[in-house]
């Protein structure tokens, strides 16, 4: 393994849409600051923290990177939300959460405006979507 690559998984490349907020406490409560206003900008209520939106690049056991055209932080600590494809999961797509902490960012934009983010992930769990059986 190289002096950079501190990588202990294999990553996986997708191209998938995520969304995630970001936390500040282990109750998924954001943060009362000028920081997290910004936010909050979809929402009139600010007890409601919008969605953010972004698109997996690759995925791993321990880590994904990611673009989204918000204005993320190394430390910020996210919950995110996507499904995993079958490709990845090597049996049917698979919606998950995970809590992870942006480790680190891409500085320059593409030309849409996003950047690149590298997060590590605590843990993977799946989401069990209710199932509408009078279909």
């Amino acid at each position: 393994m190289s002096e950079k690559e501190r990588r202990i998984s294999p990553r996986k490349e997708c191209a998938v849409p995520l969304r995630f907020r970001v936390v500040t406490n282990g109750h998924g409560e954001q943060a009362e600051d000028i920081a997290a206003a910004y936010r909050l900008r979809r929402s009139k209520d600010p007890a409601h923290v919008a969605a953010l939106e972004g698109e997996a690049l690759n995925v791993s056991e321990h880590g994904v990177y990611f673009t989204s055209r918000e204005n993320l932080h190394v430390g910020e600590a996210l919950e995110m939300r996507f499904t995993l494809p079958w490709e990845l999961t090597g049996r049917s797509p698979e919606l998950v959460r995970c809590r992870a902490r942006v480790v680190h960012v891409d500085e320059n934009a593409d030309p849409q405006g996003a950047r690149g983010f590298g997060a590590t992930v605590e843990r993977f769990e799946p989401l069990v979507v209710a199932r509408n059986w009078a279909n």
